[in-house]
């Protein structure tokens, strides 16, 4: 199990580092290369999407998980980040619904549909393939 996880970290690196290369650079209008303090929550996710896949719980609780755990990443980075480099890796303060600028709820549920596409469509090939 340990090498299925250590797998999806590194896939999630890969596919985190394509989505921010793609979404900073066409918001910029140029090529922005993401630092690794950018994707790395998309290892992180899909590492515990992967712990998730195991657990025997109820679809409804797993659910739930998927939900939290991405927003949870986010917050986590940007607030750390922001707190010892004084830096803010993005800011949703224009957002409704957002929290401390950090996290917004549209982004949460972007981060949800992208986990749950991962969880129920990637992960599978992947698991069984090793």
């Amino acid at each position: 199990m340990l090498l299925k996880i250590i797998l999806n970290f590194l896939i999630g690196l890969l596919i985190g580092f394509i989505a921010e290369l793609v979404f900073r650079s066409f918001e910029h209008k140029k090529l922005i290369i993401p630092k690794f303090i950018n994707y790395q929550m998309y290892g992180f996710t899909s590492a515990v999407l992967t712990i998730i896949y195991f657990w025997e719980i109820d679809l409804i609780f797993k659910l739930i998980l998927i939900f939290i755990f991405p927003t949870l990443v986010e917050f986590l980075t940007g607030f750390l980040y922001k707190k010892v480099e004084r830096i803010s890796l993005w800011n949703y303060k224009k957002d409704k619904f957002n929290f401390m600028g950090i996290i917004c709820l549209r982004f949460s549920f972007c981060w949800f549909i992208i986990s749950l596409v991962y969880y129920y469509f990637i992960l599978p090939q992947i698991i069984s393939s090793i």
